[in-house]
């Protein structure tokens, strides 16, 4: 099962924070490919952008990456990863049901703060959650799906922090996304090494 980034109905300009299970053919076929030219038996994650020309795959990782939208459309992601490392050939699975929504509020309030730089926005998603309007309608949360006192807090702390300074979005992205992001220098200095 593909996911595809989901807000309103539509893709949403905000990331990865909402999700909508998605069957996309052509990126299967493409991964297929992909997995098959290099022989890959573990796991694989991508990220999947629709064009008009059909879907582009970007941001290949030799790891699983959020498995909880699939679980939940019915594909289970992480047991076939731990039969592969016990040496077990793993079951076959049905591919999974298209349209379950899922959503990362946490992620979510950081990215309004980061995009508009407002209270009002930050604000919205938070009561958009909370009233199960807008693009969290009918979605599940991922990062914290059961009651745990714990993660309520943590988003309550870094809800008010942004709410208190939206610019403050910055300490908990920059960082963490620098320490492993492809720069645009890298990018030149690896398309300056490729032969032509």
């Amino acid at each position: 099962m593909l996911r595809g980034q989901r807000g309103e109905q539509r893709l949403h300009e905000r990331g990865a924070s909402r999700k909508l299970g998605l069957r996309l053919p052509e990126a299967e076929a493409q991964l297929r490919r992909l997995g098959g030219g290099l022989r890959w038996h573990g796991a694989l994650s991508a990220d999947v952008i629709l064009t008009p020309d059909g879907p582009v795959v970007i941001d290949v990782n030799p790891r699983l990456v959020e498995p909880v939208n699939a679980l939940l459309s019915g594909v289970d992601l992480v047991t076939p990863l731990l039969d592969l490392a016990r040496g077990r050939t793993p079951s076959p699975q049905s591919a999974g049901r298209a349209g379950v929504a899922t959503h990362q509020l946490l992620l979510a309030v950081l990215g309004a703060a980061e995009h508009t730089g407002r209270r009002r926005a930050v604000l919205g998603e938070l009561a958009g959650a909370l009233l199960r309007r807008g693009g969290y309608a009918g979605s599940a949360e991922e990062l914290t799906p059961g009651p745990d006192a714990r993660a309520a807090l943590l988003l309550a702390a870094m809800s008010g922090l942004v709410l208190a300074r939206p610019r403050a979005w910055r300490r908990f992205a920059t960082g963490s996304v620098t320490a492993y992001a492809l720069s645009p220098e890298g990018w030149e200095r690896i398309l300056g090494a490729a032969p032509a």
